[in-house]
């Protein structure tokens, strides 16, 4: 997942990422109890769950450290710093049942940038 470039013309590093994002409404590849075809509902994020968040190849976890409801972002703490841009598209997975499962996608709206020394 790293990003390989000259420096300088790279893209920032983030450590926090603030993303718009969009849930999707069933769990994809999980069965609920009651009925055979529909998976279970995607609950909405919570303050302080950790997630899989993939932009580009990089998966890192991030934790929830905010959330605006009526806008529908989320302030996101990563573990390791990613090299991306705003705008870059992004996917949430949550543990469900010992497995990561898709529950949504999003974009980055803006973040913390790390200091580099080059």
């Amino acid at each position: 997942g790293g990003v390989l470039g000259h420096p300088g013309h790279l893209p920032p590093v983030y450590q926090e990422i603030e993303v718009k994002y969009y849930l999707l409404r069933r769990l994809l590849g999980v069965k609920t109890d009651g009925d055979s075809k529909s998976g279970a509902k995607v609950s909405k994020l919570k303050k302080g769950e950790v997630l899989m968040v993939n932009i580009g190849s990089t998966a890192a976890g991030g934790r929830v450290e905010g959330i605006k409801d009526e806008k529908e972002q989320a302030k996101l703490s990563l573990t390791a710093p990613v090299c991306c841009q705003e705008k870059d598209k992004v996917a949430l997975s949550r543990r469900i049942e010992k497995h990561w499962r898709l529950i949504g996608w999003g974009t980055i709206v803006k973040g913390v940038v790390v200091a580099i020394d080059e």
